[in-house]
């Protein structure tokens, strides 16, 4: 096995043989941070006189790196800022440091690569990759030098063992669901299944677009006929809208999984254990623990935080904000009841619970997904690799007693579309 000092020097090197810039994509609790330290230490020797600006998506970030930065007496040269500050403005370093730099790659942010002024750039992130296909961006002014991946973390004992269960929830009002899409497909094969157009025609621009949709489908017909073909336009872009919502609202707000997450926190009462909710309403609908979330204050989040930090066991419910760079190494279980189909954020959140505290920490991921729906596809678009099991309720209670799941034998629904 390779220590993970080496493989980090690995990557050090690798930055600096790419001229240095570039990005390191590695998983989370590997140590993107300290390899970013090392990166300055490395430029500081040389020229000591050099300047770095490092930017990180959040303030919890920002008074992580400050710390750090200040332990190692590097904050005469570093100066740490939130990215929505620095796009405000310009800026001129030596050095550019951007943390979860696949943040860059949206409408707004990406302007940092016009209001920052650099010579060398380093980039960190658990994967570059976005369902939107953006990262292309990214490449093109920071690309990736050096990978390193969660199997590779795991082999060598840079994180901590885990597992990661798809638990498949069969629930009595699926037939509300089937409704739904039901609507959905309709309106989605008016569009030619493409999300895109369908969307376009129902957003900031939506009349300018089901205009267009019409002198594509009639640019020839009577003034009535045209009126009529609009309207179906307009009514199949609604439609899918409306459609598109119900469906996600009956999959992130299903009180199933609010019955499943009581159960395996209830089963785990000795251990660190984080939810993740697709909105605040359910993380806090799940009524034990603390719940996290962008909807207080930053400084009763903070006092939230370092509560929850202090105790030896306990449950941290949240939605979005403990996706990026929480460093909790303490955590052991994960429950998701929202969940998409998005890589990064599967990345992000296996991270959280990944880092290694001791060397026989086992985690426990529960990705809570009901059958016979889209969400199905949504967990397998995140995991590519397909490393998880699936069991449903029975084998969720073996996990729960420490017996061997029994395996899944039914046939699981096929979604060919994404969305």
């Amino acid at each position: 096995m390779t220590s993970r000092d080496a493989r980090q020097e690995k990557s050090r090197v690798s930055w600096i043989k790419n001229k240095c810039r570039g990005t390191i994509e590695a998983c989370t609790g590997f140590g993107k941070t300290r390899i970013a330290l090392n990166c300055i230490k490395s430029l500081l020797n040389k020229y000591p006189k050099k300047k770095v600006l490092i930017v990180v998506p959040t303030t919890v970030l920002k008074e992580q790196w400050d710390a750090l930065l200040s332990e190692r007496g590097l904050v005469f040269n570093c100066e740490v800022r939130v990215i929505n500050t620095v796009i405000k403005s310009k800026w001129d370093c030596d050095l550019l440091i951007i943390d979860e730099i696949h943040r860059t790659a949206s409408e707004q942010f990406v302007q940092i690569f016009k209001c920052v002024h650099y010579s060398l750039i380093l980039g960190l992130t658990a994967t570059i990759e976005r369902l939107d296909g953006r990262q292309v961006l990214i490449e093109k002014y920071c690309p990736i030098c050096d990978t390193v991946t969660l199997l590779e973390a795991q082999l060598n004992g840079w994180i901590s063992k885990y597992t990661e269960y798809q638990v498949i929830l069969d629930v009595d009002d699926i037939s509300i669901y089937k409704e739904y899409n039901k609507s959905f497909n309709e309106s989605f094969d008016f569009f030619g299944y493409d999300f895109n157009k369908a969307m376009k025609c129902v957003g900031q621009d939506g009349y300018k677009w089901r205009l267009a949709m019409r002198e594509q489908i009639c640019p020839y017909g009577t003034e009535e006929q045209r009126k009529q073909v609009l309207k179906n336009i307009t009514y199949h872009s609604m439609n899918f809208m409306r459609a598109v919502q119900q469906r996600k609202a009956f999959i992130n707000n299903h009180p199933k999984k609010l019955e499943i997450a009581r159960r395996i926190i209830e089963a785990r009462p000795d251990s660190k254990i984080i939810t993740f909710s697709n909105n605040i309403k359910m993380a806090e609908t799940i009524g034990i623990g603390y719940v996290y979330t962008g909807k207080d204050s930053k400084k009763k989040g903070r006092i939230t935080l370092n509560e929850f930090i202090s105790m030896p066991s306990g449950v941290l419910n949240t939605v979005q904000k403990c996706n990026e760079g929480l460093d909790l190494p303490d955590l052991s279980v994960a429950i998701m009841l929202g969940i998409d189909s998005s890589k990064i954020k599967a990345v992000q959140r296996i991270g959280r619970v990944c880092r290694l505290a001791k060397p026989d920490k086992h985690a426990e991921i529960f990705n809570l997904v009901i059958n016979d729906t889209v969400e199905l596809n949504w967990l397998k678009k995140a995991h590519p690799e397909g490393n998880y099991i699936t069991i449903d309720e029975n084998g969720l209670n073996d996990v729960l007693v420490g017996k061997v799941p029994k395996p899944y034998v039914r046939k699981l629904k096929d979604f060919q579309f994404r969305y």
